[in-house]
């Protein structure tokens, strides 16, 4: 590529700079952190934070630096294992009073975000982290026979609850929103290939943006495109279904808001359809309710449904998804129950016939055009879902027809996004959300110790002991259950 003269100085000075730069940072952090070398444990404990090496993109950590400082000045001991990764630096760990060490065995309690390697889990310690166990997930299986070998006590951030059944510490609202900014980002690709410019093209991935305001800032943006017009009118009103009601979905619709919307009722989905305005968007939140029917005709009761699922049926493929243009799914699944979308369901929403994108108007090969899978529930409530997406490639197609799945965006079918670790495109954000939630808890956690039997184990309230999956080599009572899902597999 060629440069004028004064563009090669400035490419130069630039590299320069840069040079510079990485030079002193290096010896600032260095100079800072190596300081901290580790001193006498704290007189209440010592706890540790692990770097995280679930994949390229992981960047988050439990608890932020003036989280950090907070349990320094209660009077603990944190060890930060080194990571260039993490979005938070190293200098600011150090700064907060914590020790950056690679060793953290003495730690009683590891904390971490995702799984960690197997071959790096420390015998007879409290670890705390999201394990994707609870489900008998067969590829977590190896890490639990690990857990339970070198008698871990596994705290897993997804069963700590309320007496209500809500999650107490969780990322939901940012795979939410990091999940509907890369799904509008995704559906923008899909109508380009299939021969429609429209404003999504100017929305990028979650990663693109510096904090959820500024992406929520650039779908505003898009929102205005839309009030002007600019959709094409031969794409009909455009339909995003909402499935659950948690955290996630109300992530995906705080960012779904910033576009000109209105919001109907499943009943109305048809009208929609007829009449509906393209200088706007449509929302529809779903509920259980609205897509489960009995298989003897019953009305819909939430209790029976949780007691005995299998004696309801989903008519989602027919009601709902025929007039949906975008899914985000959110809803929490289980085997036994319900799926929203089987593999058969998508034969018949599905259209067969490839578009030809060089035509002046070519048409929809069908109303579903894209899923955002954000409860990322491998051959779950959506069943032909049966891999996680990445970063790097987000999104696939999925052909009924012919069981296949393409990166093509282009390719017959429908274009579905299943990206496990979503909120780890705003790390430093959801970082700071997540552990304000786990500060409160970690006092609790250090009364949790293995010098006794389970049945013994006093003092600590049952919201703690419900999150305890593994204790001294054997499952804990209440998870028992997943060694029966194991057997039947």
């Amino acid at each position: 590529m060629y440069h004028s003269p004064a563009g090669r100085s400035a490419i130069n000075m630039s590299r320069t700079l840069m040079q510079l730069y990485c030079r002193r940072s290096l010896h600032a952090t260095s100079a800072v952190w190596s300081l901290r070398k580790p001193t006498d444990p704290g007189g209440l404990g010592t706890l540790a934070i692990r770097r995280e090496a679930y994949n390229p993109w992981e960047r988050r950590a439990p608890l932020n630096p003036q989280q950090v400082k907070t349990l320094v000045r209660q009077g603990y001991e944190v060890l930060v294992q080194p990571s260039t990764r993490r979005a938070y630096t190293m200098n600011e760990y150090a700064n907060a009073g914590a020790a950056i060490v690679e060793d953290i065995d003495r730690a009683q309690i590891i904390f971490g975000v995702k799984t960690p390697p197997v071959e790096l889990i420390t015998p007879d310690k409290t670890y705390v982290f999201f394990s994707h166990t609870i489900k008998g997930q067969k590829e977590q299986m190896p890490l639990l026979d690990a857990l339970l070998e070198k008698r871990v006590r596994l705290i897993d951030y997804e069963k700590l609850e309320d007496e209500k059944g809500k999650r107490l510490v969780a990322f939901g609202q940012y795979a939410g929103i990091c999940g509907m900014v890369d799904i509008l980002h995704g559906l923008g690709l899909r109508l380009l290939a299939l021969g429609y410019h429209t404003p999504f093209m100017y929305i990028g991935s979650a990663h693109n943006y510096l904090s959820s305001s500024a992406a929520k800032a650039a779908v505003n943006q898009l929102g205005r495109e839309i009030q002007l017009g600019l959709l094409p009118e031969s794409l009909g009103p455009l339909v995003f279904t909402f499935a659950g009601r948690g955290n996630v979905a109300q992530g995906a619709q705080d960012v779904f808001q910033e576009l000109p919307n209105e919001y109907v009722s499943p009943n109305d989905l048809e009208e929609v359809m007829e009449s509906g305005d393209i200088r706007k968007v449509y929302g529809v939140v779903v509920s259980k309710e609205d897509y489960l029917e009995h298989k003897e005709g019953k009305k819909f009761d939430s209790k029976e449904f949780d007691k005995h699922p299998h004696r309801y049926v989903s008519t989602f493929a027919e009601k709902i998804a025929p007039y949906t243009t975008v899914l985000v799914n959110g809803i929490y699944w289980e085997p036994g129950y319900p799926r929203l979308l089987t593999t058969d369901d998508m034969h018949k929403i599905q259209g067969k016939k490839k578009i030809d994108p060089n035509v002046g108007i070519p048409g929809l090969p069908q109303k579903l055009l894209a899923i955002g899978d954000i409860s990322c529930d491998l051959a779950g409530s959506i069943e032909f879902i049966e891999e996680y997406t990445s970063f790097d490639a987000p999104f696939r197609v999925y052909n009924a027809h012919t069981g296949t799945h393409t990166g093509d965006v282009s390719d017959v079918g429908t274009m579905w996004m299943s990206i496990d670790n979503l909120p780890a495109q705003l790390p430093r954000e959801a970082t700071d959300y997540f552990g304000q939630r786990l500060l409160p808890l970690v006092d609790e956690m250090f009364k949790l110790q293995s010098d006794k039997e389970w049945k013994d184990i006093s003092g600590i309230s049952q919201k703690l002991l419900k999150s305890v999956i593994t204790y001294n080599g054997k499952l804990t009572p209440k998870y028992e259950y997943i060694s029966r899902i194991r057997q039947d597999v």
